[in-house]
């Protein structure tokens, strides 16, 4: 049998002690939060520098070595590119997967149109079986396949690269990275509309962002 001495010695945590716990558990926890917010902020300079970044380079180059604007197929002559990309495969109507693939491949034989693989140009390397998609895992655990396409804005009379399936969270890291403002209306990197939108509120519903183009 134990004596009272015996059971006085066994105490329980002191408050200063349980506060010391939890003021550690809270350190880890921030720790952990803290790496994550890292790790996606890396994820998004990812979706910059390896993709949008890269078929920017691409426009430029294409431009740079045939006088031509990348997407500019309208009706597949030399007469019929007026400047104005369309992404569209040989017609003026939206983008279309077709179009999106020759922008590296070029159209079929015959036409004026050429792709970045006729003059000798590669496309970003993705991490998606398509070099116009990327996948991006937004904050939420959701993957999205971010598209790209080259448009033209006939009101603004301007050629842009447009980036579908876009989460609001990476919208505004990359307007920050372009403008260094994340409003969604000022700057080249703007919601997809004429003058731009502004960025929605949840991060992870995902839209449309453009990126306006020199020429």
């Amino acid at each position: 049998m134990k004596s009272k001495t015996e059971f006085g010695n066994n105490k329980g945590f002191t408050l200063i002690e349980m506060a010391i716990v939890l003021i550690i558990i809270g350190i880890i926890i921030g720790a952990v939060v803290k790496g994550k917010d890292l790790v996606r902020g890396a994820e998004q300079k990812k979706v910059y520098s390896k993709f949008i970044s890269e078929w920017l380079t691409c426009y430029l180059n294409f431009y740079d070595r045939t006088g031509k604007v990348l997407g500019d197929t309208w009706d597949g002559s030399a007469a019929g590119q007026d400047g104005k990309a369309d992404t569209s495969a040989g017609t003026a109507t939206a983008p279309t997967d077709a179009g999106r693939a020759d922008l590296y491949d070029g159209p079929a034989a015959g036409t004026a149109y050429m792709g970045l693989k006729q003059i000798g140009l590669t496309a970003p390397a993705t991490n998606t079986a398509l070099n116009y998609q990327y996948r991006y895992t937004d904050s939420c655990g959701a993957a999205n396949i971010l598209t790209i396409a080259f448009a033209y804005d006939t009101t603004g009379k301007y050629n842009y690269m447009e980036i579908t399936n876009i989460p609001n969270e990476l919208c505004i890291s990359l307007d920050t990275m372009i403008d260094s403002q994340a409003d969604g209306t000022l700057g080249d990197f703007i919601g997809d509309a004429q003058t731009g939108t502004a960025w929605g509120t949840d991060p992870c519903t995902t839209t449309a962002a453009r990126w306006k183009l020199e020429f």
